[in-house]
């Protein structure tokens, strides 16, 4: 290649200027005064916390004509209204904006989870932060797929990376199928799937709430097919036919708090929401569900549902399985960092170090100062289900 002439070179820089300044020309409205900021608050009103939906638009460039829309969401209402605001500004809407699922998804928008826990994941790496788990039989939508890492939201619409070998796509007639066909659940906190009745092998292991298709029994076995079409058998005594199950649960304080106190001594696990280990708002899921209840994540997510309890004079008014919620007031506005399901009597149970038992009276040989001084609110579930984040798995309509 040759090298440009001595004299063209000195006048570069002044080319460099005069180019700048006829681009800059046509971007003097970019972005348009207060739009993002507009585009941000209809984000806010279809998706008000990120972990449980995607809404990211954003301009990518305008001129006094137009404005090239891109980002992504799972929310086409949103995508819907950014585009008619934006075009009431008398601006013409270049769209690429990608609504999910993606076409890297195809048609398997859904999935079944086939292994007893998954780590579900902030970013699609293993070095990224563990924000929850998902267990054996627990529905998903699928809303991006490299490969090897999917982005999947569960069915308490938390959304999060898991590997893709983890889950059993499906299409939705297949995902339909799956949800018709006999089930069982597993009620035991762990166990093992056996390659046949005399328990000469193993196909997996399993934790509590892990759903499979049943077979039918054979002695005291129950024959189980899992969504990737492994079989295996399972300890009759162990489960629970899921639709009897589903629809004879009356859920209490006095079952939840005999579930919570089956997990005690259990390990905390950052983002664990298994009986292999929980965070603590994972334990007051893991609980709750089994009591046929699907609560939101995290605990910050499960302190703006469910009917709140005066606790201003005091614990009186509390009452077994209610949720307590702790942690500091900055800028006049809570911060809810830790979650505990409520014994009675002032004692709770809860996630830290492991499930134990804690209480807020000064007496008591496991009274918990800390507890007591970051103790923010309290929320009565039960006479809550089917308000926003609380629902009975027998309603949710991925079961």
């Amino acid at each position: 290649m040759k090298a440009l002439p001595i004299r063209f070179l000195q006048y570069l820089p002044v080319v460099f200027m005069l180019t700048m300044l006829i681009t800059c020309s046509s971007c003097n409205n970019y972005p348009p005064e207060g739009l993002q900021n507009t585009i941000d608050v209809i984000s806010e009103k279809w998706v008000p916390d990120q972990r449980e939906g995607v809404a990211e638009i954003f301009i990518a460039r305008a001129d006094n004509n137009s404005i090239i829309l891109k980002g992504e969401t799972d929310c086409l209402q949103f995508k819907n209204e950014v585009i008619d605001s934006v075009s009431a500004r008398g601006f013409t809407i270049i769209d690429s904006v990608l609504v999910l699922p993606g076409n890297d998804v195809g048609d398997k928008t859904y999935g079944v989870v086939i292994m007893s826990v998954i780590n579900l994941r902030q970013k699609p790496a293993h070095s990224e932060e563990l924000v929850s788990q998902s267990i054996m039989g627990t529905p998903v939508r699928i809303l991006k797929n490299t490969g090897y890492w999917m982005l999947i939201q569960t069915p308490d619409n938390y959304i999060a990376w898991t590997e893709a070998g983890s889950v059993q796509l499906m299409t939705e007639s297949e995902f339909k199928e799956w949800k018709e066909s006999e089930k069982v659940i597993f009620i035991d906190n762990s166990g093992w799937i056996y390659e046949n009745i005399k328990e000469e092998g193993v196909v997996g292991d399993v934790v509590a709430g892990c759903i499979l298709k049943s077979d039918g029994r054979k002695g005291s076995f129950e024959k189980v097919i899992l969504a990737d079409g492994r079989e295996g058998y399972l300890k009759s005594k162990a489960v629970r036919e899921y639709k009897k199950w589903i629809n004879e649960l009356k859920p209490s304080g006095r079952e939840l708090y005999r579930v919570a106190s089956s997990l005690m001594g259990l390990p905390y696990l950052w983002g664990g929401r298994s009986a292999k280990g929980v965070d603590c708002s994972g334990f007051v899921q893991t609980v709750y569900f089994m009591n046929g209840i699907i609560l939101s994540r995290d605990a910050s997510l499960q302190a703006l549902h469910g009917n709140e309890v005066d606790i201003s004079n005091g614990w009186n008014n509390l009452e077994t399985g209610d949720l307590l919620f702790f942690g500091s007031v900055r800028n006049s506005k809570p911060r809810v960092t830790h979650v505990a399901i409520y014994k009675g009597d002032s004692e709770f149970i809860n996630s830290a170090g492991m499930v134990k038992v804690n209480s807020l009276d000064s007496t008591r040989i496991n009274f918990s100062s800390y507890r007591k001084n970051t103790l923010l609110s309290a929320r009565r579930i039960i006479g809550s289900v089917g308000t926003t984040g609380i629902t009975a798995i027998k309603d949710h309509h991925w079961y």
